[in-house]
């Protein structure tokens, strides 16, 4: 292969390493039921995460929106984190945002 081939695809897998991916995001946010509390566990995992409205921006890359529980919900633990990255490219995840107990 040519020199530039094998330098292009180093430089794609470091870019890759440095991806955060909506699986991430989710594994972080999973059973945190505070969109201030989620922002700062996004920060601490070595992210830049900011908030709008219900939604946090994790990188540049995903987004992270907070469902909240109804009123009307029976038990109110419904809500969810809905994970995707900003492309749109799937998967999307959606994990519980009441911890286990």
């Amino acid at each position: 292969m040519p020199d530039a081939i094998l330098a292009a695809m180093a430089v794609g897998s470091r870019e890759d390493q440095n991806t955060v991916t909506a699986e991430q995001v989710a594994g972080v946010v999973a059973g945190i039921p505070a969109i201030g509390e989620a922002c700062d566990a996004l920060r601490k995992a070595g992210w830049r995460a900011g908030i709008a409205g219900n939604r946090i921006t994790v990188n540049d890359e995903v987004f992270a929106q907070f469902i909240g529980a109804t009123v009307s919900a029976p038990g109110g633990d419904n809500a969810r984190w809905v994970i995707y990255r900003i492309a749109g490219a799937p998967p999307v995840w959606v994990v519980r945002a009441e911890p286990q107990l």
